[in-house]
Formats: C-alpha cells, structure tokens, sequence
C-alpha cells in the first residue's frame, strides 16, 4: 500500500510540475493564451506520462532497494548479536568447566600433600611419644635394679631377630 501510495504522490508531483512548466513556458514567450497552452500540454502529455512512469518505476526501485538493504543490516547486526552472545556463553561455559578441572585438580593436590604432611606428623609424634614411653619405663627398670629387656619401639618395620 505504501508503495502504491508513494507512486501516485510522484506522479502528481511531476504531473503539477509539468504542468506549471508549461505556463511558465508559454508565459515567458509571450503566449498567455490558457487554449494555446491546454493544447501544447494535450499535444505532449503522452511523452509527459512515458517520462513520468520510468521515473515512478526508478524511484520506487531504489526505494525497494534501500528498504531491502536497511533489512538486511538490521537482520546483520541481529545475527551478529547473537553469535557474540553466543561465543560469550560458550567461552563461560568452557572457561567453567576448565576451571573447574583445574580446581579439582589443585584441590587434590593440596589434600594429598596436606594429608601426607599431617599423618607424617602425627606419625612421628605417636613414634616420640612411644619412644618417651619406653624410655621412662626402662629408666624406671634402672632406678629399681629390674633387669629390662624390652626392645626399643621400632619405626614400624619389623623387629631385628633376637641373637641368643
């Protein structure tokens, strides 16, 4: 409809100009007279409506042609949109998922050095603690003349055989 609507708008606008065109024409020379003047428009007015609806069909041509262009950018930009959008949620997802990969991996790490430093602390502090024991109970054996023959607590490997 807007198209249809554009056209019949040129066409009046160069139908007026052509018409005043040719008073102004005719006045100019000298020829005011409004007969001479209808019938120099009826003699031309088929070349007139030629020109006018080659005119009619260039405009609206490069209307459609700058429409369909304008369209086309808007879709453009929208679907540039979305890949960015996309590209975005994607590189999130992956930067998630390696992270948290990393994470977890770090996070073993961590407990496994933690894990491994505390049961060596905890190791050597129940060897100290066995060790004070045994010695108490041997220096005790000594302050009563007791003979004492209980081996030294060991690192947990097995005890030296006994030489008899």
């Amino acid at each position: 409809m807007r198209d249809a609507e554009s056209a019949v708008v040129t066409y009046t606008v160069l139908g007026s100009v052509y018409i005043v065109g040719i008073f102004v024409y005719k006045w100019v020379m000298g020829g005011a007279d409004i007969l001479s003047t209808l019938v120099l428009l009826d003699a031309n007015y088929p070349r007139f409506n030629r020109i006018a609806i080659a005119l009619i069909i260039f405009k609206e041509g490069v209307d459609i042609m700058f429409r369909r262009y304008k369209e086309w950018r808007v879709e453009h930009a929208q679907n540039l949109a979305k890949a960015e959008a996309a590209g975005i949620a994607k590189g999130l997802e992956q930067g998630i998922a390696e992270g948290k990969a990393e994470g977890i991996a770090e996070g073993r790490a961590e407990g496994m050095a933690e894990g491994m430093a505390e049961g060596r602390a905890e190791g050597m502090a129940q060897a100290y603690q066995e060790i004070a024991a045994w010695d108490t109970r041997r220096l005790e054996a000594e302050a009563k003349g007791l003979p004492f023959d209980e081996p030294p607590p060991s690192n947990g490997a097995a005890p030296p055989p006994k030489s008899d």
